[in-house]
């Protein structure tokens, strides 16, 4: 086989969602060396291709990956076969894409690559890293206002990011050490120019002056991008820095946000550089008096539809129907509901439809 592919020309902006991801793509994309999209989710495939959960299809997942793990066993010299397809087939399309973009780098900038960090920097060991890094409660508080519209029972899209992200982007920096370029959003926003400058020097970029004013540059094309916050500005500003305390203007955000720090701990959120002890202390402060009351519960609204059992659908219809109805008439069709659920499922245990009749 020629010359293995790693990652040589390819740039991975690794971050959770809402965490300043597009900003900092489009900055560096006003770089003539930098081509770059929205977000391809171009290696999620083939990279659970071999993984044997986190992944359906109708032809049937699991015998999928038994097939081609036997082949790879049996019929060739094992599964970094597999790894140089992935290459290849990387090679391939991101060269492309550079070539049609007249530049040198591309930047994949797929919130979503959070969940396969260790797969990416095994395979493309020569690519550039970037962790961008956020303060935890602004993240979800992004989440919470813009990204899912204020409906908490839709959080549970964003568990693996929001549980699971900061862990994988702590281990994938420690194992790239000196190598990982890391980011926090709030220096950067407070000095793009210092940090534009720094980012490129590690790429091996040069920095080009008006690369921070993104304004006359073209939009990004695709449906999967920030297409709200990112053209409400031209060129990274602070204003957003203070965004978490949205979550401490009623109970219910209150609860989710601490909720949420219990889940990191201590240790995690230190480690990403922020203090537990500040936002700890400001969100407590803010539950003595924060008005309503909780009414979903964060462990329900993080179950997926196939997790949750009859109390928890209800607990999420009782939530949907406070929001879209208000607190009196959500009590009654939560009623409803129950009533409704109960003899569902008593019919299911007979079997019949007509159980009651004599």
């Amino acid at each position: 086989m020629s010359q293995r592919y790693l990652g040589e020309n390819l740039v991975f902006i690794i971050s959770q969602p809402r965490s300043g991801s597009t900003l900092l793509q489009r900055v560096l994309a006003g770089n003539d060396a930098v081509v770059a999209s929205s977000e391809p989710w171009l290696m999620l495939h083939p990279v659970y291709g071999l993984r044997d959960k986190g992944i359906t299809a109708d032809y049937s997942a699991d015998w999928a990956l038994q097939g081609v793990k036997e082949f790879l066993e049996i019929y060739t010299d094992g599964p970094e076969v597999y790894d140089d397809g992935i290459r290849a087939f990387a090679q391939a399309i991101y060269s492309n894409a550079i070539r049609r973009g007249g530049g040198n780098w591309f930047i994949d900038k797929t919130p979503r690559y959070l969940m396969i960090v260790d797969d990416l920097v095994r395979l493309f060991p020569k690519a550039k890293f970037i962790f961008l890094l956020r303060n935890p409660l602004s993240v979800l508080a992004s989440i919470v206002n813009s990204q899912i519209s204020h409906d908490l029972s839709t959080l549970e899209r964003f568990r693996l990011e929001l549980l699971d992200g900061p862990a994988a982007m702590l281990k994938g920096m420690e194992k790239l050490d000196d190598d990982a370029i890391v980011v926090r959003y709030e220096e950067f926003v407070t000095a793009p120019e210092k940090h534009t400058r720094r980012i490129c020097d590690e790429i091996g970029l040069t920095y080009q002056d008006g690369m921070v004013d993104y304004s006359n540059a073209p939009p990004l094309e695709g449906f999967m991008q920030d297409r709200v916050g990112i053209h409400s500005r031209s060129r990274p500003t602070g204003d957003s820095l203070d965004s978490w305390q949205q979550l401490l203007t009623d109970a219910q955000q209150v609860h989710f946000a601490q909720s949420y720090l219990r889940s990191l701990g201590r240790q995690t959120v230190e480690k990403l550089g922020y203090s537990f002890d500040e936002l700890n202390e400001a969100v407590c402060a803010a539950a003595e008096h924060a008005p309503g009351k909780v009414t979903l519960e964060w462990q329900v609204a993080l179950l997926n539809p196939h997790q949750m059992k009859g109390m928890d659908h209800l607990a999420v219809n009782s939530y949907r129907y406070t929001l879209n109805h208000g607190p009196l008439m959500a009590r009654l069709k939560t009623f409803l509901s129950f009533w409704w659920s109960l003899g569902k499922q008593i019919q299911w245990v007979f079997g019949k439809n007509d159980v009651f009749k004599p």
